[in-house]
């Protein structure tokens, strides 16, 4: 077995979003706006909506880039895991995510989503006048998925792919925007963010996402703390722990979990007060988890050609096709 005692971290025990819903064609008739571009690191991404301090529970408009996974089977909808809008025409994530199959095949890409316990999402905002609403959620057929060339299901490395819609997603800030990436990144001098809807099996999934601080740990920390576990660690991993602020020292129950995360987008705002994605959160502890057992992240810099090419190559056949 490649991993004794970490799993990727999915969710069986929590109440479930199923949906009724018709599936969705390939749009063809979708365009692109002239001022649209192949690359990443547009103009508009990773715009940051809220200044100061994180909370626990997230706001709204505060993780545009945030989008939920759907999975179909007989018509039914069920929305789990996540990835990170980095083009109108992709989101990326982890293998895992794009394979899972429990309830059906990946169907739908939801963008713009926040209270998954809401048809609309509304809250009051101090920075504006009045309760602020969001545009309605968008949920888009996947076309394609991608997965990297070298992914090795054994060893798990390389373990990245890039779903593609069907049709670009509208770009409607502040609800739904991608994310920046930066080949430089240093994830051991940032303040690493993690944001998922996810939850403890006793509580269940949370309605709307949670956002926790995250600390790196050196490969030196990181190997101490993966004793006795049967995992390949390569160089485009790497593995953080919980902030020590998150430990309830009385009720191990009240402290944050991120069961359900898998493919949850790791960020900083390291550079130019913007939202940048650094990886991809990959594998974590078998439920229950101690609180210091480090959770395993694909970084996503060293993947950035291969992004970069993979969708400038779609972009140009579809331009072609039109």
């Amino acid at each position: 077995m490649l991993l004794k005692r970490l799993t990727t971290i999915f969710l069986y025990c929590v109440i479930l979003q199923v949906l009724s819903v018709a599936a969705v064609p390939f749009d063809s008739s979708a365009t692109f706006e002239d001022n649209s571009s192949p690359t990443l690191n547009q103009e508009n991404c990773g715009q940051r909506n809220y200044q100061g301090n994180f909370t626990a529970d997230s706001r709204l408009f505060e993780h545009p880039w945030l989008a939920r996974f759907g999975y179909n089977r007989n018509g039914n909808v069920t929305y789990l895991f996540q990835g990170a809008l980095i083009h109108e025409l992709f989101v990326v994530t982890t293998v895992f995510a794009t394979k899972f199959n429990d309830y059906g095949p990946l169907t739908y890409i939801r963008l713009g989503e926040f209270n998954s316990s809401t048809d609309r999402d509304c809250q009051i905002i101090k920075s504006r006048d009045g309760e602020t609403c969001a545009p309605p959620t968008q949920d888009i057929a996947v076309d394609v998925i991608i997965v990297h060339p070298m992914y090795d299901a054994y060893e798990q490395v390389n373990n990245i792919a890039l779903v593609q819609l069907s049709k670009p997603a509208k770009i409607t800030p502040p609800a739904v925007l991608p994310i920046c990436i930066n080949q430089n990144v240093e994830p051991e001098a940032a303040l690493l963010l993690v944001a998922s809807w996810c939850g403890r099996r006793e509580t269940g999934l949370s309605q709307i996402p949670k956002q926790y601080i995250m600390v790196h740990k050196a490969p030196r920390q990181c190997r101490e703390l993966l004793k006795g576990y049967s995992l390949t660690q390569d160089d485009n991993m790497f593995c953080v722990v919980l902030d020590s602020r998150y430990k309830s020292p009385t009720n191990s129950n009240l402290e944050p979990n991120l069961r359900g995360s898998t493919g949850a987008p790791v960020v900083t705002t390291q550079f130019d007060n913007r939202i940048f994605l650094v990886g991809l959160l990959s594998y974590g502890p078998r439920y229950p988890a101690k609180f210091e057992e480090p959770y395993i992240i694909t970084s996503v810099a060293p993947y950035y050609d291969w992004m970069l090419s993979t969708i400038e190559s779609v972009i140009a056949r579809i331009r072609e096709e039109v």
